[in-house]
């Protein structure tokens, strides 16, 4: 009777079993344990493409940034067309002195423009200035990591594909969670589209057919709603199976080091995007089920533990240490992989404090949009 209390009493087999299965959901149900299915096929007979970057303000980082642009090396050739949003910094002053670029091209969003998206409507400028079918966006304060960029991602474009998505994440000045969260994301938007349909993108490194921009009308429908250019386009044309991912690093770009502003302003904005995006509920429900599982792993674990110490449960003490220590394991492993995967050199004892503060930043979030002014989301002023 002694040793069944103490091992294998029925209230403890239960606990066992529960902190057993949460232990190996957490493990499974982690983002990063998700596999993304890269595009396998590489075209070789590669078109000239029409690069298209957004710039607001960003006179200095087009200054840095574009002669990694004009240095691509790709033989079938390239236009570089920047579109103005707001020049309040002499913008135009700097456009000028690469001026020897003849496959530079400059237009500026109207002044007169109102009650739309400036950046979407410079995009869909760009996209009609093109000379070419592909279209290569990202904004001014990116750039390429590779003269392979274009090329990279040119590779990708199939008869059968309308969209690549490229991965972009901030530069090495950017603070580890800042890293850390734009991967995060950004590794389950590419899961999605890989597999099925396009949910969004965090980051600013998509390839689109001019074509099909122009004969869906663009933006249409959410022109009036400030920023999530990148979400839209994603989420309106990447229908199941048109779309390629690259994981080459030569095609990735990296943004500079965001203030604590534009990080305020690209959290926020999400907010009010992903509100208008199909199938929300259901990509949002699968990040919810691994915080979840995770957290009620920990905490369960936790729990059994001192339990366990009370009634002197030796039993139950071993699986709730190991239900607690295996997913953490698992975890740092699977991270570990990712971060190589795509060169984050993100150090290994921040994965797991990281990944336990993504629900409380998000929860951050959620609460300050919840409190806020909702026309500041868009761009009708009533």
């Amino acid at each position: 009777m002694f040793f069944d209390f103490l091992f294998f009493n029925q209230l403890a087999l239960i606990i066992c079993a529960v902190l057993i299965v949460l232990a190996l959901f957490s493990c499974f149900a982690d983002s990063f344990f998700r596999k993304i299915h890269e595009n396998e096929y590489r075209n070789e007979q590669l078109q000239p493409v029409s690069v298209i970057i957004v710039s607001d303000n960003n006179a200095l980082e087009l200054k840095e940034n574009l002669p990694a642009f004009f240095s691509q090396d790709y033989p079938q050739g390239f236009e570089v067309i920047v579109v103005v949003c707001k020049d309040e910094d002499g913008t135009e002053d700097i456009l000028k002195t690469f001026g020897e670029h003849e496959n530079l091209h400059v237009t500026f969003v109207p002044t007169s423009a109102k009650y739309m998206s400036t950046h979407k409507l410079a995009i869909t400028l760009g996209v009609k200035a093109a000379n070419n079918e592909w279209v290569l966006l990202t904004d001014a304060d990116c750039r390429p990591v590779s003269d392979k960029w274009i090329a990279t991602m040119a590779s990708n474009c199939a008869s059968d594909r309308t969209l690549v998505f490229g991965y972009s994440n901030f530069d090495k000045y950017t603070g580890n969670f800042k890293r850390f969260f734009r991967l995060h994301n950004e590794y389950r938007n590419m899961c999605q589209a890989s597999k099925s349909y396009g949910y969004g993108m965090f980051g600013s490194n998509l390839m689109f057919r001019k074509s099909v921009f122009m004969d869906e009308k663009g933006f249409q429908g959410n022109l009036k709603y400030t920023r999530g250019e990148y979400y839209f386009l994603v989420n309106k044309y990447g229908d199941e199976d048109v779309i390629a991912v690259d994981l080459t690093p030569d095609g990735f770009v990296e943004e500079e080091k965001p203030t604590k502003k534009q990080w305020r302003n690209k959290n926020m904005f999400y907010m009010e995007t992903r509100k208008h995006l199909n199938h929300r509920l259901r990509y949002r429900f699968v990040f919810n089920l691994d915080m979840l599982s995770f957290h009620l792993c920990l905490w369960l674990s936790i729990a059994a533990i001192v339990y366990s110490a009370i009634s002197l449960n030796l039993l139950i003490l071993v699986v709730a240490a190991l239900a607690f220590i295996v997913p953490l394991i698992v975890r740092t492993v699977t991270a570990c992989r990712i971060f190589r995967l795509f060169n984050a050199n993100i150090p290994m004892i921040c994965i797991i404090p990281f990944e336990l503060h993504l629900i409380f930043h998000n929860l951050k979030y959620k609460l300050k949009y919840k409190f806020s002014d909702k026309t500041d989301f868009i761009c009708h002023k009533f």
